[in-house]
């Protein structure tokens, strides 16, 4: 097997430093670099190699660079990454492309080593900090290849996003922009304005919100600064699927108003429908799964026994959820299999000790 190319990641927040701290795993010599000094004490603390432009010439040419950037600069960043590093495979990450590589390259930007790419993989807190090197396990990667691209340099990456555990998917910029519209963009919309409706209500209210509530502000707690870039620089895909996110909401309001039965049954099956065509577990064809709740103590040590007792029952888990129950020191494990398998592991784990609270 090849070596793999040495690679310098410029940004190391939450992606970069995710790519940086992967590739490292994988034996990839990395060197990074931020202009933010905090996040490079930190990539320090996490063990990156920080390059410093003066008296470090180690890896001075590298073979690849990840330019993990806020959109609002990438393309200024791009152009210049392209001068600094001649010979370079150059990736942006952004996850915008349309108005972004048009200015990249009008700036300098060299339209033949920039492979432009997008991981689909994130979490709602940013930084270094939050940077894993599993984070892009079983996640696909956007590539935004252009015909002017050299194909080697997009074999190149694609080695990359392999050894980092992903797998790859080519689109064309504007389809790019139009899925993550719709997949991505607006679901942090939703999120933030659900979320941001509670603010008027009071702690006693909020008390008795479970689950649902919860999943559906999740991504709520994610960095205002840089969204609103990711927001602004894909205004046109995202305000589309707004208009007709606000053309169903009317037309569900209106059924909801004139208590019409057929009609909001109809919106709501059609979200049945839509939710079985997203992707299940390793990208494979989403699958309804059985559920059992289970009672445990909130305590450590507690969720693992839950899962060893599992295990030992032969039983493959194949999604949990954990519901704390309010004023008490307990908990609700929802635990997901395989149609078939719910009756095995219901009275496996009763037969362990553990308490049931029935099914779904």
């Amino acid at each position: 097997m090849a070596p793999l190319p040495t690679v310098h990641v410029i940004g190391v927040g939450l992606i970069g430093g995710s790519i940086a701290l992967s590739l490292g795993a994988q034996g990839c010599t990395v060197t990074v670099e931020d202009i933010n000094g905090e996040h490079l004490a930190m990539a320090g603390r996490l063990g990156l190699h920080v390059r410093s432009e003066l008296g470090d010439d180690s890896y001075k040419d590298p073979d690849h660079v990840f330019v993990c950037v806020p959109p609002n600069v990438a393309a200024q960043v791009l152009a210049q990454t392209c001068s600094r590093y001649p010979h370079a495979t150059i990736t942006d990450v952004t996850s915008v492309k349309g108005a972004i590589l048009p200015l990249a390259f009008e700036s300098g930007a060299d339209p033949h080593r920039v492979v432009s790419a997008h991981p689909m993989a994130g979490r709602e807190i940013s930084g270094p900090s939050a940077a894993r090197a599993d984070l892009f396990d079983d996640r696909v990667w956007i590539i935004t290849a252009t015909p002017a691209n050299d194909p080697q340099r997009v074999e190149s990456l694609k080695v990359l996003i392999t050894a980092m555990g992903s797998s790859s998917i080519n689109m064309s910029v504007e389809q790019h922009d139009r899925v993550v519209a719709l997949v991505s963009h607006t679901p942090q919309i939703l999120s933030s304005i659900m979320a941001g409706s509670l603010s008027q209500s009071s702690m006693e209210e909020l008390s008795v919100s479970g689950s649902g509530l919860a999943d559906m502000i999740r991504i709520a707690g994610s960095d205002p600064e840089l969204w609103r870039e990711i927001l602004i620089s894909n205004s046109t895909e995202v305000v589309s699927v707004l208009d007709s996110l606000i053309t169903s909401l009317d037309v569900a309001r209106a059924a909801i108003r004139a208590q019409d039965k057929e009609a909001v049954t109809a919106f709501l099956s059609n979200g049945n429908s839509g939710k079985m065509r997203v992707p299940g577990k390793h990208g494979g064809k989403s699958t309804q799964f059985d559920s059992i709740n289970i009672k445990i103590s909130d305590k450590p040590g507690a969720l693992a026994e839950l899962f060893a007792a599992a295990g030992r029952l032969d039983v493959n888990l194949e999604d949990v959820r954990i519901e704390h129950i309010l004023g008490r020191p307990s908990g609700i494990v929802q635990l997901f299999v395989r149609p078939g398998e719910i009756d095995a592991l219901e009275s496996g784990l009763e037969g362990q000790g553990f308490e049931t609270r029935g099914r779904g």
